[in-house]
């Protein structure tokens, strides 16, 4: 065998690249991997894949043999050749067109009474507004330090929830998707990052207190912002 891994491609039913079976016939495994940036669907249909790739290993089937028998539930043709399972892992890390479009999907654009609360709530904030105070840090009398906690100003806050009605934090991107959105360097947020960037803000804010904080001092809070409006405009055009 020239190459020392192989591997198939597993797709839901709409086309999504839902993850990758693969076998190291060097290193004698049999294995999944997820693509990291599918949707709510897609992530389930991992699951379940992952479930029957620990099954064909239960059974003792060599990592060929296993790989064959997967490759014909999935349906997509022979195994492929890879030259190590850093290419599998890197198919896996992939976002793709078909990504940014599920997220684009999630924004609500005919809901105008919401877009215009995420529009107004964004003209009125001010510098001050957009200041995040720090409580918390204190020692007690017992001698322990109260865990510091983030104080978000109404205004701020009247944004990061207006988020959440044009619909641009949505479940469909997963935080374990990839890295952290970040500002450009220069030019305009490309509007799928603004939704995950959204998304992290609304939701890793209750995982990570601070998130909104370091998201308002980056730039990407106003990126974010400016580039959902501007797609909105665009789109109801």
């Amino acid at each position: 065998m020239q190459y020392p891994v192989q591997y198939i491609t597993v797709e839901a039913p709409d086309g999504d690249v839902v993850g990758y079976v693969w076998a190291d016939y060097t290193a004698g495994t049999l294995a999944w991997a997820q693509r990291r940036a599918t949707g709510v669907h897609g992530h389930q249909l991992g699951q379940e894949w992952s479930a029957q790739v620990e099954s064909v290993r239960a059974q003792g089937l060599p990592p060929a043999g296993g790989l064959t028998a997967l490759a014909r539930r999935a349906g997509t043709g022979p195994p492929v050749d890879a030259s190590g399972a850093d290419v599998v892992e890197e198919l896996a890390r992939a976002v793709t067109e078909a990504d940014d479009h599920r997220l684009l999907a999630q924004l609500d654009h005919g809901n105008a009474q919401a877009w215009q609360e995420l529009a107004d709530a964004y003209a009125a904030l001010t510098d001050d507004d957009r200041v995040v105070r720090w409580g918390g840090g204190e020692k007690n009398a017992n001698g322990s330090i109260h865990v510091p906690f983030p104080i978000h100003s109404r205004p701020l806050w009247r944004v990061v929830t207006a988020l959440w009605g044009v619909g641009a934090v949505t479940p469909e991107h997963r935080l374990s998707a990839g890295p952290d959105p970040t500002k450009p360097p220069r030019g305009r947020l490309r509007t799928a990052d603004a939704v995950r960037a959204a998304t992290l803000l609304a939701v890793g804010e209750r995982i990570s207190e601070g998130t909104v904080d370091e998201a308002v001092r980056s730039g990407l809070f106003d990126a974010m912002v400016r580039a959902l409006l501007e797609h909105h405009a665009t789109h109801t055009l």
